[in-house]
């Protein structure tokens, strides 16, 4: 029993198996022209257009109606039909179209066949109008309300559009002029006169108003900017007011000397400006007011309001002779030049201009200028028809660049002459002039304007002069040298050790030789106190020999960024690791080239407030060799070898009668 029980659950559990279809029929049949109809619609582009939109029925009976009729193509797609449709309800909608809410006041559309006609009930919630904002998908809306009028806005940028469907209000009595508020300004210019009227429309009834305009100046009309649609008839311009607040604009030519106001208003300004070299005289009987109770902004200073209604306002206009002045200032005037060691003198020079009107600065053309640069950017160096530099300018604050070089004397070592600083036409309230030099140039003798500069040494330098001169003289009195051979020798060794530092370094040796012959031949409490200055002494010679000769006491070459100076600074970088300069930008190929001019070893700064301009500027340049000097140093130790050369004999005598016989009898 259990047996049987068994086998016929398997046979019903293998029965569906062996009954199911290994390999399911997957395909499916439809008509070929259905077929075919499918294919082009996939091949078919797919849009949906709303021809129109009809607006039907009746505010009154309170049975609005809207209706969307219009045509698809492809699959059909979903489009959106009306926005910011607030306060209002769609429903009941029959046809071949589906309407959907996608927000607030947002529906959209998906039709159902190509050709579509859809028709809903419309409810507006306590309200006597109906605001909609339709889709640039909707070709056009038609209003079919009996007792309403449908106005239409301006299209936006995406070609949507503004409705309003407003209820017309029955009853005689009802409908109110509109009001208007006249802004009109007048700016008078020497070649024409412009007008530019502002008209602020207020429609206080739910249906357009009508309003006339009555151009009565002699203006030459150019322009009208209005939302309003009007026609023109027999002169006079008649505007459709809608309903609420709007605004016309009228622009163009007034050709005659008087004004009339060209529409009845509560309220009328009217603004008079004129062009600096105008001056205009108005005869009105109308109330003279502040421009600030006008709204109108004028472009010009000194413009005249009034308040006007029907006055006739007439006005003459003086042309007034304008005044030599100048077009620019210069603020500041920074002039940097640079001595080589031969070769013309290379300068820059940053004129920081401010110009009220000025097209163009004429360059002086000595120093011959090489670069020129307007806010940093290269220009073409061009001349005028009278043979001078100009560069044109801009408005406001810049910065002008000139970068020049011109001739300097030179011989035998020196360089002198009078070197030219650029100058403008018009005084500059500061002028900044740095005169720098390399490390083979030591000025003696600077002057700019007033001021001048005299090479003077240093502290340490007379300081050193003196250690060196009582260091020598005192050994040679203790070697028994007469007084005024001794004197000589140790101010020419003093004066040589100071220009050659070579010979520094043999007078410190020997001078240190001699004191140590000296201190060992003293007893022992004078010994310890010499030695202690010996040392002093020779340290004293170590600095100095660090600082080096003639270029003590004279400040290194400082480049100062407020002083309006380019950044200068030879690149000192190895080869190899410069930096990347920006990629090149397309410019004219013809521009001249700007050199980097050297930092200098040394360098001096003269300042000066308001220096005349009539009068040429220029900076006086006496510099000296640093070979010169060298030779000059190299002949005085000269001197000093041949005059220790005469006394030879005698000098080491003394020394060794010194040494054998200590505590030596001083020598005054």
């Amino acid at each position: 029993m259990r047996t049987n029980i068994l086998a016929a659950s398997l046979l019903l559990f293998v029965l569906p198996l062996l009954a199911q279809d290994p390999k399911p029929d997957s395909h499916v049949t439809i008509p070929l022209e259905r077929y075919e109809t499918l294919r082009r619609t996939s091949d078919s582009p797919s849009a949906t257009v709303v021809d129109t939109i009809l607006l039907g029925g009746g505010f009154r009976e309170r049975n609005l109606t809207i209706t969307f009729t219009g045509r698809a193509t492809g699959a059909r797609p979903l489009v959106q039909v009306m926005n910011q449709t607030n306060d209002v309800t769609i429903s009941g909608c029959q046809g071949d179209a589906m309407l959907s809410r996608s927000g607030k006041g947002t529906f959209d559309l998906v039709p159902l066949d190509d050709a579509f006609e859809v028709r809903c009930e419309l409810w507006i919630s306590g309200s006597d109008r109906l605001r909609m904002h339709v889709a640039q998908s909707v070709l056009a809306v038609r209003s079919g309300v009996a007792d309403a009028e449908l106005l239409a806005g301006d299209e936006d940028d995406t070609g949507a559009r503004d409705y309003t469907l407003v209820r017309h209000v029955a009853g005689p009595g009802e409908t109110l002029a509109a009001t208007a508020t006249g802004r009109y300004l007048i700016t008078l210019l020497p070649d024409a006169t412009r007008f530019r009227y502002a008209i602020d429309v207020h429609n206080p009834n739910r249906t357009t108003s009508s309003l006339e305009l009555v151009l009565q100046s002699n203006e030459h009309l150019q322009q009208i900017d209005s939302a309003a649609p009007y026609e023109v008839t027999e002169g006079r311009y008649v505007f459709s007011i809608p309903p609420g607040d709007s605004t016309i604009t009228l622009t163009g030519e007034l050709r005659g000397t008087a004004f009339t106001a060209p529409v009845r208003a509560s309220l009328q300004y009217l603004v008079i400006e004129s062009h600096p070299l105008l001056r205009p005289t108005v005869q009105t009987p109308a109330k003279r007011i502040s421009l600030g109770e006008t709204g109108v902004t004028p472009q010009y200073r000194g413009a005249l309001a009034f308040e006007t209604g029907t006055e006739r306002i007439a006005w003459t206009v003086t042309r007034l002779q304008a005044l030599h002045s100048t077009g620019y200032a210069v603020n500041d005037a920074s002039h940097r030049l640079f001595v080589p060691i031969d070769g013309p003198v290379l300068g820059e020079t940053t004129f920081a201009l401010r110009n009220e009107g000025a097209p163009e600065l004429v360059l002086p053309q000595k120093p011959e200028p090489t670069y020129v640069s307007l806010g940093g950017d290269a220009v073409l160096m061009t001349k005028n028809a009278a043979g001078q530099l100009t560069v044109p300018l801009s408005q406001g604050e810049q910065q002008v660049f000139v970068q020049h070089r011109q001739p300097l004397r030179r011989g035998f070592g020196f360089a002198i002459g009078s070197v030219a600083v650029p100058q403008l036409s018009e005084a500059a309230t500061q002028t900044t002039v740095t005169l720098s030099y390399p490390a083979q140039w030591v000025p003696l003798y600077e002057k700019f304007a007033s001021r001048a500069r005299v090479w003077t040494p240093g502290a340490g330098d007379v300081l050193l002069l003196i250690v060196l001169v009582l260091w020598v003289e005192r050994l040679l009195a203790w070697l028994a040298m007469p007084a005024p051979h001794r004197f000589v020798i140790a101010l020419l060794a003093a004066l040589a050790a100071s220009l050659v530092s070579a010979f520094l370094v043999v007078v410190i040796v020997a001078c240190s030789a001699l004191t140590i012959a000296w201190i060992i031949s003293l007893p022992l409490r004078p010994r310890i106190v010499v030695a202690v200055l010996f040392v002093g002494v020779v340290l004293l010679g170590l600095m100095a020999l660090m600082v080096g000769g003639p270029n003590r006491g004279y400040r290194k070459a400082e480049v100062s960024s407020a002083a309006g100076y380019e950044d200068a600074v030879t690149d000192t970088a190895p080869t190899g690791r410069k930096a990347a300069t920006p990629a090149a930008t397309l410019a004219y190929q013809g521009l001249p080239a700007k050199f980097t001019l050297p930092g200098g070893h040394r360098s001096s700064t003269f300042s000066q407030e308001l220096l005349r301009a009539d009068r040429p500027q220029r900076a006086f340049v006496f510099a000296v060799s640093f070979a010169l000097t060298n030779w000059i140093g190299v002949l005085l130790a000269l001197v000093v070898l041949l005059m220790l050369w005469r006394d030879r004999y005698a000098l080491a005598q003394a020394i060794r009668e010194r040494i054998a016989r200590p505590n030596p009898e001083p020598v005054i």
